[in-house]
């Protein structure tokens, strides 16, 4: 799997740096009033809604999340714009899917056209724009409009980890940052990032000091929550990075200037180290459907699989109760009482047909199907949506809810119960594309269209394994377990044929003529 090479770094960055519930509330909030909500979103990156009791999953990880739908629109089949961060973060930001955006590859960018279309940009100057994402790769998707952001904090903040010098001395450009270190400032032979060279020393730096209090090493016997991506390292607590999102939200309360907060947490992204209290969790014997190997796969063998599930279900466990103690504290400070707070994740998790993780060729519900909940200012009651929406839904909402106009050129729809109708004949795609140039038509790529009860997963341009099509009524197989393209031979062709015209239209702008 390609990350985004120095050349469709130089092209993308070169361009940056040139260049009805509470619809009463919606439509009278005009910008530069006092009144004006504040928005916060809290992403929890990997975190998928098919592992969530609050959607249904057979053990109970998600109580405190649960508690927290009591006050909110719960959308119950809401799908990310493809299976690793920087697609799906790139769809959350610009409202786009991403054949579209082109933020495909690992550690991708988004074009340069497409840049400044995101909450940054589009929000009215007089919102406080708030930034801090753990993920390096959504770091660096914020970094390409970093001069719209007013407060960004580095990738290591609430860490064990210092901060990262190159980061202070492109403090304007974080975008740049984060790839020169990789590429540029500590050039070697091999495929060994030069942030994984000071990432060594840093997190031998972090632990020695972790480690001088032994109770440390007692809380977390199976080893410490890391960031883990492309070399970077950086161990943390979740407890005082939730710890990190109060203090922060504190501080942006105490203006009387409304606020956009955006805020992307690693857990319970691998690798799964709760600590010591939830390792005692799921001893049962819950035992997921047998799913056929599929033939992509590392054919990883099934008991593996439910020993890394099980480890995630107790991560996720971990990660509710922080929200829950983070919600209960900034209800002490009357925080939600004008703000809008959007729960959600960038995409999901499998531990399925003989794969563990996400960012692979598979575009199944456990990595795909995220969670989306909603509170808005004052609301006290549970709404529930039930129709099929898309994580390029968040920015249209956004604009919507502070009047701001909606670009035309966007996928996403303004959410139902926020102004937005539901259509169930809307199709919904996510990308897997990361052996595919960025500026070239998607030719090597794995792509899901949901459309109504029904999802079409396809394989293009895998040697073997090309031009091959699967099709899932998830209403009554949410599982995936029965594949009907060989036996619902009409109903394949008319998705198949709706798809590759989307595909073809998609591709249209990086053809060559």
């Amino acid at each position: 799997m390609a990350q985004i090479t120095r050349r469709d770094f130089l092209k993308l960055a070169g361009g940056a740096l040139a260049g009805s519930l509470v619809s009463s509330k919606l439509t009278s909030l005009a910008q530069g009033e006092k009144d004006s909500p504040n928005i916060i979103i809290i992403l929890c990156d990997a975190l998928s809604a098919r592992h969530m009791s609050l959607y249904g999953y057979p053990r109970e990880t998600t109580p405190y999340i649960s508690a927290f739908a009591d006050r909110a629109t719960v959308y119950h089949q809401h799908y990310s714009g493809g299976n690793f961060t920087s697609t799906g973060t790139a769809s959350l930001l610009t409202g786009m899917f991403g054949w579209k955006h082109r933020a495909i590859n690992q550690g991708g960018l988004v074009l340069p056209e497409y840049a400044k279309t995101n909450p940054y940009s589009l929000l009215s100057t007089d919102y406080f724009k708030f930034a801090f994402s753990q993920n390096p790769w959504s770091d660096r998707l914020i970094g390409q409009n970093s001069r719209a952001v007013d407060k960004f904090l580095p990738v290591t903040s609430y860490s064990l980890r210092e901060e990262n010098p190159i980061t202070r001395i492109f403090k304007n450009d974080r975008t740049l940052a984060s790839i020169a270190l990789d590429d540029f400032m500590i050039p070697i032979q091999g495929d060994t990032a030069g942030s994984a060279i000071l990432s060594t020393y840093y997190k031998k730096k972090a632990m020695d000091t972790f480690l001088k209090d032994k109770n440390n090493s007692a809380r977390y016997p199976d080893g410490l929550p890391e960031i883990l991506i492309g070399g970077y390292v950086a161990p943390y607590l979740n407890e005082s990075v939730y710890n990190g999102v109060y203090e922060e939200v504190s501080q942006l309360e105490s203006n009387s200037q409304p606020y956009f907060a955006y805020f992307h947490l690693f857990s319970p992204h691998f690798p799964y180290s709760p600590r010591r209290e939830y390792l005692k969790l799921f001893r049962d014997d819950f035992s997921p459907p047998i799913k056929p190997i599929h033939p992509l796969s590392p054919k990883l063998h099934k008991d593996f699989l439910n020993s890394k599930r099980t480890a995630y279900d107790r991560q996720v466990a971990q990660i509710d109760e922080e929200f829950g103690r983070l919600i209960a504290k900034l209800d002490k400070i009357d925080a939600l009482a004008n703000s809008y707070l959007i729960f959600t994740a960038d995409h999901g998790e499998l531990f399925e047909r003989g794969f563990s993780g996400h960012g692979f060729h598979f575009m199944y519900e456990g990595a795909l199907h995220i969670p989306l909940l909603i509170h808005a200012p004052g609301q006290s009651s549970r709404s529930d949506v039930h129709s099929t929406t898309s994580i390029t839904d968040v920015l249209p909402t956004l604009l919507q809810i502070t009047g701001e106009d909606i670009p035309t050129d966007i996928d996403g729809k303004v959410l139902p119960n926020f102004g937005g109708a539901e259509n169930p004949d809307r199709p919904i795609f996510s990308v897997y594309a990361v052996d595919n140039s960025a500026f070239g038509p998607l030719k090597k790529c794995v792509i899901a269209m949901r459309k109504g009860a029904y999802k079409l997963i396809a394989y293009l341009g895998y040697k073997n394994f090309d031009e091959v099509f699967e099709l899932y009524n998830i209403e009554t197989d949410p599982e995936e377990l029965f594949d009907l393209a060989a036996k619902e031979v009409d109903l394949l062709s008319k998705l198949k044929q709706e798809f590759q015209s989307h595909l073809e239209e998609a591709n249209k702008p990086f053809i060559k003529k």
